[in-house]
């Protein structure tokens, strides 16, 4: 089992056929880490393009090990690095720059023959679609990130706090006049 990718019989799809995409729990041959992914699986390698050995251990004590090959469909999503880029994005502006006069004329076709109400929706579309299609193991990371993001109660209440604290350049956050507190100009009471 040396090198070799490994799973539970118990993660394997219960489907009649030996091939088949799924969501699967693997473990790592060189790091030991274990981790999801969408892979192809099947027992025998000319099967899949790509094939990766795979053993899949059974039995109560897991001591029964059987061949199979998998295939990974998805690149493996850096879950840390997504998570650094979206804490990143909260402080920097969202507006995306083509820099392209091709794509600035195909997206304005778009929104001017009605297929988009403005150019912003048809990249975001577009590029929701495209992902969807070609990577969804990232679309998927990243909404687990945003709805954790979302619904942390101490990240609401210190984003409240700052909010209710937070000045303008014009007028300071916070004002001490010396009648407030007594104190004249040299500091003493």
């Amino acid at each position: 089992m040396a090198n070799q990718y490994i799973t539970a019989d118990e993660h394997l799809p219960e489907t009649g056929t030996d091939e088949t995409v799924t969501h699967l729990q693997i473990r790592d041959p060189e790091t030991k880490e274990i981790f999801e992914a969408r892979v192809h699986v099947a027992r025998e390698s000319d099967r899949l393009d790509d094939p990766e050995p795979l053993s899949v251990v059974r039995g109560p004590h897991e001591n029964t090990t059987e061949q199979w090959y998998v295939e990974f469909v998805d690149e493996a999503v850096e879950t840390e690095r997504l998570e650094r880029l979206a804490d990143e994005q909260r402080e920097r502006s969202n507006v995306v720059n083509t820099r392209s006069d091709d794509l600035t004329v195909l997206l304005r076709y778009l929104v001017e023959t009605g297929r988009y109400e403005s150019t912003s929706a048809a990249v975001r579309a577009i590029l929701f679609e495209h992902l969807a299609d070609r990577d969804p193991a990232v679309l998927e990371a990243y909404d687990e990130i945003r709805t954790a993001y979302d619904a942390d109660p101490l990240r609401e209440a210190l984003a409240d706090a700052n909010h209710s604290n937070a000045g303008t350049d014009d007028e300071p956050a916070v004002v001490v006049t010396e009648q407030e507190t007594e104190t004249d100009r040299s500091g003493a009471r």
